[in-house]
């Protein structure tokens, strides 16, 4: 078995599973997985300007592209916890995106070292960690290693179906874009 690093691993595991295209910041933590995505060549890459906004463009990347998954890139600590926003508006309409960040050593986490967040923690699901007091306990974390990624990849699909487009507003009439509405008296 060949033997390669986990950012290596991760490049070929969006590779093997069509990804084309990525969006994000570089930064400290995650610059191995960038070089790793250069070297192997195959996926775009968009300089965001702002991490949130990478996370934006993957939903909307997901949206637009039927089958395939967005992926946004950040560093560790506070750009992980930039796409949260991106995260939990794509996963409100069920659409599917990847946001993929560093991570500071394990070590140093909980312990108030500069910009190390347990970002997977932060993105748990609200209600994962809400349970009576009697069943209190802590909650496990799965750590996202490339036998995991390669189980939930291809399982990243809508859990339910898609909204359907809004249409209309009842009760106006557009005509154009909103700054030239016209009115019904």
């Amino acid at each position: 078995m060949a033997r390669m690093t986990a950012a290596r691993a991760a490049v070929e595991i969006l590779k093997r599973e069509g990804v084309t295209h990525a969006s994000g910041v570089p930064g400290a933590a995650i610059n191995p997985f960038y070089a790793e995505l250069r070297a192997a060549g195959g996926i775009g890459h968009t300089l965001a300007r702002h991490v949130e906004g990478a996370s934006h463009m993957a939903e909307g990347c997901t949206r637009t592209a039927p089958g395939n998954i967005g992926v946004c890139i950040g560093t560790s600590g506070p750009a992980g916890t930039d796409m949260i926003t991106g995260l939990h508006s794509a996963t409100g309409d069920s659409v599917p995106i990847l946001c993929v960040t560093g991570q500071a050593p394990t070590s140093v986490l909980h312990k108030g070292d500069f910009q190390a967040v347990d970002i997977a923690s932060i993105t748990s699901p609200p209600s994962a960690s809400r349970r009576s007091p009697a069943r209190s306990r802590r909650t496990s974390t799965t750590r996202a290693t490339g036998s995991t990624a390669d189980r939930r990849v291809p399982s990243a699909g809508p859990s339910r179906p898609r909204p359907a487009s809004p249409g209309p507003i009842p009760g106006r009439r557009w005509s154009g874009s909103p700054a030239t509405t016209t009115s019904s008296s």
